[in-house]
């Protein structure tokens, strides 16, 4: 249950979004007209969530006052900033990916997305940003709920998830420019989660476990049902 100071501020980061957007956009924009910071592939997405960091820090100090913000020193920690007000603790992550492909970053795992996620943050915002590496643009940028940028998986109707080692996976470009929403609640998402575990966890049995069980580890693998 989310707590009534808890849920004024997620209502008040969910009203900032468009101003988070639109600052984040002219940011974004005026270092592009005349950088050449944007033109290697390999560091153009450091310096966009750079910027964006920026940029929507002034703005959350600016309309929480007496929050705390947390800004990690390395780039492979989550999230990129936290948020401690009255007591509960948010999340803002932010993630850029190219064009050219529907985005694929590493989001969290479905097997532990609940107890380092859920139970963690009181509420999770992620700030997409879609640019062109050829033409060196900026396209666009989204900020949304974590659980609406989830894409979904058809076979077993649960969140989109990388097989191999079960990380959440985003919605398409297509799903993002027309604002398409798989998980609408907190419940429907627990919900995917648990059809994606299972569905992964049978896959790999079917395929990867199965094969190399004799007839002893057989039945010592279904005494675990017994």
């Amino acid at each position: 249950m989310v707590s009534k100071s808890a849920d004024s501020t997620i209502k008040k980061l969910n009203d900032l979004g468009p101003k988070f957007v639109k600052e984040v956009t002219k940011a974004i924009n005026a270092r592009l007209a005349d950088s050449d910071e944007f033109k290697n592939y390999e560091v153009v997405w450091k310096h966009l969530q750079s910027i964006a960091v920026e940029t929507i820090n002034p703005i959350l100090k600016d309309e929480l006052p007496g929050c705390k913000i947390t800004v990690p020193k390395s780039k492979s920690t989550y999230p990129d900033i936290k948020l401690q007000v009255q007591g509960n603790t948010f999340a803002i992550d932010i993630k850029s990916n190219e064009i050219k492909k529907n985005p694929w970053f590493d989001m969290a795992r479905i097997d532990t997305v609940v107890e380092k996620r859920l139970e963690k943050y009181d509420e999770e915002w992620e700030l997409i940003i879609k640019y062109d590496i050829e033409s060196e643009k900026f396209l666009k940028a989204f900020f949304n709920l974590f659980r609406e940028i989830v894409g979904k998986r058809e076979d077993c109707k649960g969140v989109k998830y990388r097989p191999y080692d079960g990380k959440l996976r985003p919605k398409s470009w297509d799903d993002f420019d027309n604002n398409k929403i798989y998980w609408h609640s907190k419940k429907e998402f627990l919900e995917g989660i648990k059809r994606s575990q299972k569905n992964r966890w049978k896959k790999l049995i079917i395929g990867t476990l199965i094969p190399i069980l004799n007839d002893k580890d057989k039945k010592d693998f279904k005494a675990l049902f017994d």
